[in-house]
């Protein structure tokens, strides 16, 4: 799920997305209702996306160019707007194992098992399990 613009200015690469939006869909001659109805995404979403109330997802841009028949200009766009989100929101990708944990959670809790001196004993992975995690963010 995306996040709002917070109230900032709508980031440069999001706008110019929601402006080829609007123009794919205008030279196509849909309404964003009618687009809407061709795409598993609400006109409210695409209403949002094209007013710079929400950041389009990866999703809805290869959507819009497969029912606007865009040859990828709106897929083409969409990279940039993912770094203005991130970067807008503070997030980072984070490394994350198979089961969803990140990197940073388990060194934090083997840190947390090595602190606690019955644990480390019973457990003398912990110390491995930190060198190897060390390494993984080189």
């Amino acid at each position: 799920m995306t996040e709002p613009f917070s109230g900032r200015e709508q980031a440069a690469a999001a706008r110019d997305f929601a402006a080829q939006l609007r123009w794919w869909r205008s030279v196509r001659g849909y309404s964003q209702g009618r687009l809407a109805q061709r795409m598993p995404h609400s006109e409210a979403m695409i209403a949002k996306v094209e007013s710079g109330e929400r950041w389009p997802t990866e999703d809805l841009a290869r959507r819009c160019d497969e029912v606007l028949q865009t040859g990828g200009a709106l897929a083409g766009l969409w990279p940039a707007v993912r770094v203005e989100q991130q970067a807008s929101d503070g997030r980072r990708r984070r490394r994350r194992d198979a089961d969803g944990g990140s990197v940073a959670d388990a060194r934090r809790l083997l840190s947390m098992v090595l602190a606690d001196t019955n644990l480390s004993a019973t457990h003398p992975f912990v110390r491995e399990a930190l060198a190897a995690l060390d390494g993984a963010d080189n």
